[in-house]
């Protein structure tokens, strides 16, 4: 089997009978992790959190204080010391579970790839998390949002993400081609989502159609003098030379949310459109399943967070069991 790349701190050499057996260091490890990722073809925003909860300042911090060099000592003690501390220092439950899920899942890689042995991290169970509501937009909220919003474009994107549940970098990656009328109906092309798999959207519903919405748009209001085929573009053209328009950034977009939450005084976050798409499709009737298809997720346990009584039916079948 072919060895990691050295890099960082040497890895240890274990003698045993005639065999030399090299054992990654920490960081070498996590490195062939990674590559193994990037052979799988996991999205580059995926391997760049990984990379985050498995080399960042707050691991490196438990790697130093319990003495971790190699991924053969982490033992479930030394990870249930480091989640406590997580939790300690501030950090959110989900993010506590995240950083269980990742190292994990590292564990196991590094188990199957015969860096280390199993110390039974693999059975630890997660952190318990709270049951909580996804936040949702109101009607009303929406309509603040959309009069918050200062041009036709932020208009139309705020709009876009209640209407179809992509995520904020799916949104910045849609084309103008995505947008899609067939004699079926009209939908949005996602391509190479999260985990590397294209889906469809739907756009119109019984009372509502984007579509025709997204086509005044892009026949009116985004710029026909751009080569640029994405279907939201920044505000000023690139100063680099090329004069042309750019595509919206995630980064972009976030500014743009924290602002129409600082000006409406409502909590906006990009997962919070995502929310309220998938509780609205529920609640119109929409099966599980094809929700489950478009909003990307891999299993109905994914969805399964969303499929609850609003607070307005709960209390009309609690009357409906009186009577």
């Amino acid at each position: 089997m072919a060895q990691p790349a050295v890099r960082g701190r040497r890895s240890r050499t274990i003698v045993s009978g005639q065999q030399v057996q090299r054992r990654p260091t920490w960081e070498q490890a996590v490195e062939a992790f990674l590559a193994e990722g990037r052979r799988s073809n996991l999205s580059v925003s995926t391997l760049e959190n990984y990379r985050s909860y498995l080399l960042g300042p707050r691991t490196r911090q438990f790697l130093i204080d319990h003495e971790v060099t190699e991924p053969g000592q982490l033992t479930p003690s030394a990870l249930k010391d480091f989640e406590r501390e997580l939790f300690e220092a501030g950090v959110s439950a989900g993010t506590v579970a995240t950083f269980h899920r990742v190292f994990k899942n590292f564990a196991g890689f590094c188990i199957r790839e015969g860096y280390a042995a199993d110390t039974g991290v693999r059975e630890l169970k997660a952190p318990k998390l709270s049951q909580v509501e996804p936040e949702t937009f109101s009607p009303a909220e929406e309509k603040r949002l959309l009069a918050a919003a200062k041009t036709p474009r932020d208009q139309m994107l705020v709009e876009f993400m209640l209407r179809t549940g992509l995520r904020l970098s799916e949104v910045c990656s849609v084309t103008v081609d995505d947008i899609v009328e067939s004699p079926q109906g009209s939908y949005v092309r996602v391509r190479q989502g999260k985990g590397r798999k294209d889906r469809i959207v739907p756009l119109d519903t019984a009372d509502y159609r984007l579509s025709a919405k997204l086509q005044r748009f892009i026949g009116k209001v985004r710029p026909r003098d751009t080569a640029e085929p994405a279907l939201f573009l920044a505000s000023r053209r690139d100063r680099s030379g090329r004069g042309d328009f750019t595509p919206l950034s995630p980064r972009g977009l976030q500014i743009l949310l924290r602002r129409l939450g600082e000006e409406t005084g409502i909590r906006v976050h990009p997962h919070k459109f995502r929310h309220t798409f998938a509780t609205r499709a529920l609640t119109a009737g929409v099966d599980v399943m094809a929700l489950q298809k478009a909003l990307g997720h891999t299993t109905l346990a994914m969805v399964s967070r969303y499929v609850h009584y609003q607070k307005d039916d709960l209390l009309a079948a609690w009357r409906s069991r009186r009577d």
